[in-house]
């Protein structure tokens, strides 16, 4: 009954938003964060290693501009770089034998969190995206983290640790152009609900972050060019003939986001103040949304209108080509 009662008067607290004391960072604190090489990930690494933390950056190629920039924040032994490929098992194994191996050997080290950040992404309709394409972002977003979070769980679990999943808001309202990538994130995001429930009774926090729109300060897009090649060259006669001025308008409009970008930490104080909320607050929300006034005002609209609607608001909040658009302006 005593249980009972305190698991009511926590899942009160939570209803309510209060997030009670917050928890101190120091370099016993270990977090592992995916995806490093650039963009949120790499940013994520240089912010918690501010916060005094001992930081293991998980970069997909240990060789890249970013991983090498971390190894040389300040020389510091609390940024550790490691390899992780989602899509390959023996990397995970060896950076859970890695992280094992830290703990055992520095029984004051605390297993403090896991994030979920690596991510790939491909713009472009159902249609055009040939299945590696869509089955790549299934496979490293979804299976990728599934894949090393069961490997890593029980070490999360020993530690009584947090698993911190980024997720995105196509996780909360799907877009044209990215239906692979929104249902990954969809999956993640009921996947993240589901391990939470699950986890609650051992004393591990699962948390759903959502960053908001980011992408021309990351490499998610880096190879969108590249992308468009592949389906181009997929295509039948009849769907080049078709798509021919959309698609390459399409395609045009998303230059802004397409090349490979230097790794930088962002300047988003705001950003960065709600993920040391969902890392330190020690009765964490089960979701922690970024989002610029714009996106909250449709995420509104989105959840109170009919369907219909939301599709005219949907096209009109991705402000992307259309191919009625382009047809007509081509004719």
């Amino acid at each position: 009954m005593r249980i009972m009662k305190k698991q009511l008067l926590y899942t009160l607290l939570k209803t309510f938003g209060y997030s009670g004391k917050t928890l101190m960072m120091t370099p016993k604190n270990v977090i592992v964060i995916t995806g490093c090489d650039s963009g949120l990930g790499h940013s994520l690494a240089l912010y918690c290693h501010s916060l005094n933390m001992t930081v293991i950056s998980a970069c997909h190629n240990v060789n890249s501009e970013g991983a090498r920039l971390l190894r040389n924040v300040n020389h510091s032994q609390r940024m550790i770089t490691i390899e992780v490929d989602l899509l390959k098992e023996d990397t995970i194994t060896c950076a859970f034998h890695y992280i094992a191996n830290l703990l055992r050997t520095n029984r004051e080290y605390q297993f403090t969190a896991l994030v979920n950040n690596a991510g790939v992404m491909c713009f472009g309709e159902f249609e055009w995206q040939t299945s590696d394409q869509f089955e790549m972002q299934i496979n490293v977003n979804v299976l990728g983290a599934m894949r090393l979070t069961k490997k890593l769980l029980p070490l999360v679990r020993q530690h009584r640790g947090r698993i911190i999943n980024i997720t995105s808001h196509c996780g909360l309202q799907a877009l044209p152009a990215l239906s692979a990538y929104a249902a990954s994130k969809a999956a993640l995001r009921f996947w993240s609900d589901s391990l939470r429930i699950e986890m609650r009774q051992y004393g591990v926090e699962v948390i759903n972050f959502i960053p908001g729109s980011f992408v021309q300060f990351s490499n998610i897009s880096a190879r969108q060019q590249d992308h468009a090649k592949v389906m181009l060259e997929a295509f039948s006669d009849e769907q080049r003939q078709l798509y021919s001025a959309y698609f390459r308008q399409f395609n045009n409009y998303l230059e802004v986001v397409s090349g490979y970008k230097s790794p930088n930490q962002f300047q988003d104080i705001i950003l960065l103040r709600k993920f040391k909320a969902a890392l330190t607050d020690s009765i964490p929300q089960t979701m922690y949304i970024h989002e610029p006034w714009r996106y909250t005002m449709y995420r509104v609209l989105f959840h109170i209108c009919p369907t219909p609607i939301v599709d005219l608001l949907t096209v009109r909040f991705c402000a992307m080509p259309t191919y009625k658009h382009v047809k007509k302006s081509s004719q």
